[in-house]
């Protein structure tokens, strides 16, 4: 099965677990948007620094409850990842130059939800599989010296507000890549900045949830 076809099963199979789990453990469905003020850290070219950058967070989510104060969540999201590369200037009193690194993913986060203050607040922590859509760098295709796919680790603060049946919520989370985003040596040959990067990112993200089954 090739990249395509994995992203296409991944995404079927969770939204299958969004609209067949729910229901059957009274869980919750939505939507959700937000912003991700990414980066890259690891290996740095010579003379340059990594510069964070503001992408979109653009997706569904589906959670049921398993426990006590717990719940489970899927969040298939579309998710935009944006970064720059500074490189110092060549001559003596020069502009640094800049160049811009722009990733665009399918991510699949699933998170554990823990509810606090009577279920007004929350903490959330999880991982997720991205896979690479596409990598631009200054406009150029650089998606063959990345990896297809990878994983990340999530931690979140959240706020929720009822709005009748349904609730919307308020999310700061951290998100940090866990796998290396190319393949070495080989990768920064084709293109890539340096031999070993990882993304990390600081989202706000917003959503709304409706209801569905019985408690």
């Amino acid at each position: 099965m090739d990249n395509r076809g994995s992203r296409l099963f991944v995404l079927l199979l969770a939204a299958a677990m969004v609209a067949g789990a729910a229901p059957a453990h009274a869980g919750a469905i939505g939507a959700q948007l937000g912003v991700d003020r990414s980066g890259v850290d690891g290996d740095t070219p010579p003379n340059s620094t990594y510069i964070d950058k503001v992408g979109l967070v653009a997706g569904i989510q589906g959670e049921f409850g398993f426990a006590h104060d717990l719940s489970l969540s899927l969040q298939p999201s579309y998710v935009q990842k944006r970064s720059g590369v500074q490189t110092a200037a060549s001559t003596r009193g020069g502009e640094p130059i800049e160049h811009e690194l722009a990733f665009d993913y399918i991510s699949v986060p699933l998170l554990v939800k823990f509810a606090k203050a009577g279920g007004r607040t929350y903490v959330s922590g999880g991982v997720s599989v991205d896979f690479l859509n596409s990598a631009r760098l200054s406009g150029d295709d650089v998606k063959s010296a990345f990896n297809s796919s990878g994983f990340g680790a999530i931690l979140g603060f959240g706020v929720v507000f009822p709005a009748g049946r349904s609730r919307f919520t308020t999310e700061l989370r951290l998100v940090q890549g866990i796998s290396n985003m190319n393949t070495g040596d080989v990768a920064a040959a084709a293109g890539a900045l340096a031999p070993r990067l990882h993304s990390s990112g600081l989202q706000l993200i917003v959503g709304g949830l409706l209801p569905v089954g019985k408690r």
